[in-house]
């Protein structure tokens, strides 16, 4: 059976795209497989590549993972849905699960300035390469999240009750 891959992160726009694909799983009784996946900066240093300022420590990384299963289980998702953590780059990692998938559903947003240079435009690549369609689900950006990459309190999917993140 087909299935809907989703990318997810804890952005906002990640949340939205998990609750779209959530609903249209269930919609077409189709399987739903969210990948979250972490660049390696350990093997990219290693490469004698970029140096960030603040490398993310461990418990930052698994601070980022267990808010991520959060959210994947706050869509109550179906006994067959799956989640994968995984550590590689995030674009390359989505198109190569697009490979058996009937859909790719993504978050966007506009990264500008350093962020787009260091960060590159993971829905960008997935769009250039996948091997399925890709849908790209559009936030409605407000003022409390239109720049940031921070973790949100709640956010919302079309139609989609809130997705609340630790309280």
């Amino acid at each position: 059976m087909a299935e809907i891959v989703v990318g997810l992160d804890v952005s906002v726009p990640a949340q939205a795209a998990l609750a779209w694909a959530a609903a249209q799983a269930r919609l077409t009784g189709q399987q739903l497989r969210a990948v979250h996946a972490v660049f390696p900066w350990g093997d990219y240093l290693a490469a004698g590549g970029y140096i960030p300022l603040s490398m993310p420590s461990q418990a930052v990384e698994d601070h980022q993972r267990d808010m991520v299963m959060k959210l994947f289980a706050a869509v109550r998702p179906e006994s067959t849905w799956t989640l994968d953590l995984i550590t590689d780059d995030p674009g390359p990692a989505l198109v190569a699960a697009s490979r058996a998938a009937s859909l790719l559903v993504i978050g966007t947003r506009e990264h500008t300035g350093w962020g787009r240079l260091l960060h590159g435009s993971v829905s960008h690549y997935c769009l250039s390469h996948a091997h399925c369609p890709v849908l790209a689900v559009p936030v409605e950006r407000s003022p409390a999240v239109a720049d940031t990459d921070e973790p949100p309190a709640t956010a919302t999917g079309a139609g989609q009750e809130p997705i609340r993140v630790g309280t």
